[in-house]
């Protein structure tokens, strides 16, 4: 009775460990729709509404999801609070934190991060350019993740359950 509840236990741990891992990759997916998302409001708020970049983390802060929500709006705060430090400074630390703390790669962070650094400042047009060239390089890394996902996801699933049954039937 002992061993058949180790067993299951063994089943159970290693298929919930393929789980969790297919589960993660749908979380990065999600978080790079929802960036999407905030650079499409972003480009909005530059080109119609002439924004600069901390009345654009304002705006930000009440339509975006969270965490992103949150820092926009701790970028924003610590940015009328006038500390002397540059946008570019606040925007990077605070964020960076946020993204720190979610299921995403670097190369997924940086090319948020970079949506709104100042790169040698220019006008409200190149900045605008800059962020839809973002835009753009984030569209085409979701079209190349999501059918991969799948594939990824079912396979993780099935080696978690497989290797559950091989370890049980190397104890046995």
């Amino acid at each position: 009775m002992v061993r058949l509840a180790g067993f299951s236990m063994i089943a159970i741990s290693c298929s919930g460990l393929g789980v969790w891992y297919a589960w993660n990759m749908q979380q990065r997916l999600r978080h790079l729709h929802a960036m999407n998302r905030i650079i499409e409001l972003l480009v909005g708020l530059l080109q119609y509404g002439k924004s600069t970049l901390p009345e654009c983390c304002s705006q930000l802060a009440a339509q975006a999801e969270e965490p992103y929500g949150q820092a926009f709006a701790r970028v924003h705060k610590e940015m009328t609070e006038s500390r002397g430090s540059s946008f570019t400074e606040v925007y990077g630390r605070i964020m960076g934190e946020a993204l720190g703390e979610l299921p995403l790669k670097e190369q997924d962070r940086q090319l948020f991060l970079q949506c709104m650094l100042d790169q040698g400042g220019g006008d409200g047009e190149s900045r605008i350019r800059l962020v839809r060239r973002q835009q753009e390089l984030l569209k085409e890394r979701i079209a190349r993740l999501e059918p991969e996902n799948r594939e990824k996801s079912r396979m993780a699933v099935g080696l978690g359950t497989l290797g559950g049954i091989l370890l049980i039937i190397i104890l046995l």
